[in-house]
């Protein structure tokens, strides 16, 4: 199969998948208010000081810092929810938070609990890439209950 078909064969392959569905009897419709052309989410580190302060007026989260590093707000974070992401992996493919010196040292807890908060789920839910990669996967209690062994 395809492991990764890049930008330039996407929309190709979409037209065959396309193309096959219709083939299988899949009754497609086009949907009539759909807009091709999405808005970037806004990137708080590119910002003059000028947009940051109207954007914080507009959600005080976007004047919360998470990722010193890489200077991400807890606005971007939600944004990239908002927007899809449901992993650790795809909050730092999105925002960068995580990608800076300190390699998620820092903001790593804190964007475990908003991607708990925003997803309704656990924190022991959290993964990094989808199921299989829990970063926390006992509460310190449970743990404490196994005399401290993990498997």
């Amino acid at each position: 199969g395809i492991q990764s078909p890049g930008t330039a064969s996407a929309p190709a392959i979409a037209e065959m998948v396309l193309e096959i569905l219709r083939k299988e009897g899949l009754r497609l419709e086009d949907k009539p208010d759909f807009n091709p052309i999405r808005k970037a989410p806004p990137s708080f580190h590119s910002l003059t000081n000028k947009e940051r302060g109207e954007l914080i007026a507009e959600d005080p989260k976007f004047g919360h810092v998470v990722c010193r590093c890489e200077h991400v707000t807890e606005g971007e974070i939600i944004e990239a929810i908002r927007r899809g992401a449901t992993t650790m992996d795809g909050i730092k493919f999105r925002t960068r938070a995580g990608m800076g010196r300190c390699q998620g040292g820092f903001c790593t807890s804190h964007v475990i609990k908003i991607l708990a908060r925003e997803l309704r789920i656990p924190v022991e839910h959290v993964t990094k890439r989808g199921r299989g990669t829990e970063l926390l996967p006992y509460k310190m209690k449970q743990l404490l209950l196994r005399g401290g062994h993990v498997g």
